[in-house]
């Protein structure tokens, strides 16, 4: 191969001596007149194809045709013409370096082909993105790989034109370097097989609100490529994942909960355990004039008074508590609360008990799920439950520091 290399330069040398040396004879002169008139054939058809074609797209219905002439896809085609004319002007040339202009001429056939091809591409993938199945099934990352092969192809190509050899005969070379092209093309091999599992799995789609802790991502999938997935963030920065982190690691994806009839509400207020007692006659008679209360009172009455008849010390009754009561009312104010999906598991719990009060916890499901409306709907409970607590004669837990002691002059 170094030999056919130095031999084709050697003959280019010869090549341009032999321009200046037959100029005579007219050789050189109709070299500059293929050019100039590749050159004006080019500019020619470039301008008077820009403005048919323009005109045409505009009258068309569709928009793929649109998205084709935006991304220059009918314009590049016009980079075919200079070449070709090029190769018909060789015909009517007799040189013994002739060979050395159309090896030149065809690599510029390769990559203005190659021009036209990654625009093709680049428009069949912006044409799909306008159809509602893309953001199930992105296929960014396939065109991506379509381009990485389509260029390794043509620098293969270019290569095996310049020294004359055929394509195999490099890429059996090439084989011979698997491992280091491998190291190459990691993050492409390793996007790609990611990008197949997101699909194929629907782990991921564009619109997705995903979390991954380890790269600061918390928003919105804008995109998913070869290599990275961008995200969005709440703060309107932009994360940029690599592709595979997204198979080989967790993250977690709220296409669930946006997908389901509700979103979920789990807080919980601690209360002061020493606020917790058995009603009084007063207490009851108040409660039974709550809306809420009224019937399960009612019902609790005569149960406990069934239940207590034959009890004979108060250390055996079974009576009312004002945290349970509350846990009632609190579970029937969030049935008859409209922002609460009902139909979703919702209840009042009492969770351990610790050193900072006994936790009551508020498990719902909001019926509406835009961020801001949930936050709103999960404040008012919370709201509700600090303003009524004293009407059950139960505190909020709070920590009680000691005092400090004022400074004396």
């Amino acid at each position: 191969m170094g030999h056919d290399t130095v031999s084709f330069w050697d003959k280019s040398g010869g090549w341009l001596h032999a321009i200046w040396a037959d100029a005579a004879e007219g050789r050189f002169v109709k070299i500059i007149l293929t050019v100039v008139l590749a050159a004006f054939i080019y500019f020619v058809s470039k301008e008077w194809l820009s403005v048919l074609i323009k005109k045409i797209v505009g009258r068309t219905k569709s928009t793929w045709d649109d998205i084709l002439y935006d991304q220059g896809f009918f314009g590049k085609l016009s980079f075919l013409i200079p070449p070709i004319a090029a190769y018909v002007s060789l015909a009517f040339i007799e040189w013994e370096y002739k060979y050395v202009l159309r090896r030149l001429v065809d690599i510029w056939l390769v990559v203005v082909i190659v021009f036209i091809i990654n625009s093709l591409l680049t428009a069949i993938n912006q044409i799909y993105e306008s159809y509602p199945i893309s953001r199930n099934r992105p296929i960014t990352f396939f065109i991506q790989l379509v381009k990485v092969f389509l260029y390794s192809v043509t620098v293969i190509t270019v290569i095996s034109i310049l020294v004359n050899k055929s394509p195999e005969h490099l890429i059996v070379g090439l084989s011979a370097f698997a491992a280091v092209l491998l190291l190459i093309f990691k993050d492409s091999i390793l996007g790609f097989v990611a990008g197949l599992q997101l699909t194929a799995n629907k782990m991921l789609r564009i619109g997705d609100w995903i979390q991954m802790d380890k790269n600061n991502a918390n928003g919105t999938v804008l995109e998913i490529n070869l290599y990275t997935v961008k995200v969005q963030n709440w703060d309107m920065t932009i994360s940029t994942i690599p592709t595979y982190q997204l198979v080989s690691e967790s993250f977690t994806n709220w296409r669930g909960m946006q997908e389901s009839d509700g979103r979920r509400i789990m807080r919980s207020i601690n209360i002061d355990i020493h606020s917790v007692h058995f009603l009084s006659r007063e207490e009851i008679q108040k409660f039974t004039t709550s809306f809420f209360l009224k019937d399960y009172i009612g019902q609790m009455l005569q149960k406990l008074g069934n239940t207590n008849k034959d009890k004979i010390t108060v250390l055996d009754e079974q009576k009312l508590t004002n945290i349970g009561v509350f846990r009632y009312y609190m579970d029937a104010w969030l049935s008859a609360n409209p922002e609460i999906n009902i139909e979703m598991t919702h209840m009042v719990r009492q969770l351990q008990p610790g050193p900072t009060g006994m936790p009551i916890q508020i498990y719902c499901f909001s019926a509406n799920k835009e961020w801001v409306s949930y936050e709103k709907i999960q404040a008012d409970i919370f709201d509700h439950i600090m303003a009524v607590l004293p009407e059950f004669g139960l505190r909020v837990f709070e920590y009680n520091y000691p005092a400090v002691p004022e400074e004396s002059n």
